[in-house]
């Protein structure tokens, strides 16, 4: 996976990603209210004069493949904190999704130099960690955050340091090593 900045080439994307059902009950239904040519005009002010307050991002994968997006707000340079959001588009959300979430990560730490950035995930939206993870992970419940396709949600919170993302990736290659492991001794069991 690789992360880029957005360019006016990935808007007709992003445009139709903010458009789709899921985006907008999990994300902002901002994209159903706003026309086209206003959607596409906050998108390119967002590319050419906002990036003290907020950047957009690309996320590939294969190829430079368009995958899904990522942008940070509630930017302090200062601090070295930051709210990350994505989305990723419909058809590599199982493919893809997890890895991209990484890959903003890392590219926030590395590139950015993101120290502490603050996850927000409505509370329906299972697409990434089930209900039971989100409930474990997050560290604020805050009912009515968000209001979108007619209904209010709930949103759950939380920060990742440095040593929790370093955490994260040790239970994963643990998680792995593991299924390697069992993958194995049944091979091995099987001759």
């Amino acid at each position: 996976m690789t992360v880029r900045h957005l360019t006016e080439a990935d808007i007709p994307i992003r445009t139709a990603l903010m458009r789709e059902s899921r985006f907008q009950a999990n994300l902002t239904d901002y994209a159903v209210v706003t026309g086209d040519d206003a959607l596409e005009h906050r998108q390119r002010v967002g590319i050419t004069e906002e990036h003290d307050i907020k950047r957009h991002f690309t996320l590939c994968g294969p190829r430079e493949q368009v995958v899904g997006f990522a942008w940070i707000t509630t930017i302090d340079w200062r601090s070295q904190c930051c709210e990350l959001s994505f989305g990723i588009l419909p058809r590599f959300r199982g493919a893809f999704g997890a890895a991209a979430v990484a890959a903003a990560h890392t590219f926030l730490r590395t590139e950015l130099n993101m120290r502490v950035v603050v996850n927000q995930v409505l509370e329906h939206n299972t697409m990434l960690l089930s209900s039971e993870n989100l409930a474990a992970q997050r560290r604020v419940r805050c009912a009515y955050d968000s209001y979108t396709v007619g209904q209010w949600r709930t949103a759950c919170y939380w920060s990742e340091n440095q040593q929790d993302a370093q955490a994260q990736r040790s239970q994963v290659e643990d998680r792995r090593a593991a299924v390697a492991e069992r993958i194995r001794a049944m091979t091995q069991r099987a001759r």
